[in-house]
């Protein structure tokens, strides 16, 4: 049983970590398992809606992983590179198996910033407006859905999501402005009251990158 270990939370010298697997270190290439697994399965996720493929395709990931082994020492930005091989490893899944299914987050939510949490009424029109800006990303285009997703969950700026899935920035960032802009036209019929600095923030991080 693995303990996973959140980078958020643990201060690992991932640097070190990834020299030593690249010299042969099974330990730190165990470590680098335990690190990396939980964001390795929730990438894979976003292109194969199905756990025990996830599972199968985290294995082929550490494995590719492992077998490249000594060039990690080369690498200047390991989390860019693990979606990489996570993204190359879903693909070849998706051909193997010849299938796709539109991406779906019920086991994966939106994580709303804690907007009105004070009080109880807040609190459901934060659930209220979560329910519905799942089912509005849901209904995005799959390149426009995909690119937002791994801008608000993952963190990813523009250039580093450009790199993953090899198209350029200005495409990342067009593509991500369409998904705002949609997002936000579906959501103020609901709730008319919402400012627009409330509604942007619920996309913390993304509308910058995309003015």
């Amino acid at each position: 049983m693995y303990l996973f270990i959140s980078l958020k939370t643990v201060k690992i010298d991932i640097d070190h970590l990834a020299r030593s697997v690249s010299e042969d270190n099974r330990s730190a290439f165990n470590m680098l398992y335990q690190v990396y697994y939980e964001n390795v399965f929730r990438f894979s996720y976003y292109f194969l809606r199905d756990k025990e493929a996830c599972r199968e395709v985290v294995s082929d990931v550490f494995f590719s992983i492992w077998q490249s082994r000594k060039k990690l020492k080369e690498i200047t930005n390991l989390e860019a590179y693990f979606y990489i091989v996570t993204k190359n490893e879903a693909m070849r899944y998706l051909n193997r198996k010849n299938e796709y299914e539109k991406l779906s987050l019920d086991d994966f939510p939106i994580e709303l910033e804690d907007l009105e949490a004070s009080s109880p009424d807040g609190q459901l029109i934060d659930k209220e407006i979560e329910t519905l800006l799942t089912q509005i990303i849901n209904e995005l285009p799959d390149k426009c859905r995909l690119i937002f997703l791994m801008a608000r969950q993952e963190g990813l700026k523009p250039k580093e999501i450009g790199k993953i899935l090899s198209i350029s920035e200005s495409t990342v960032r067009v593509q991500m402005k369409i998904a705002v802009e949609k997002i936000i036209e579906k959501i103020r019929p609901h709730f008319p009251d919402l400012t627009l600095t409330v509604l942007f923030g619920f996309f913390t991080g993304i509308y910058q990158d995309i003015c």
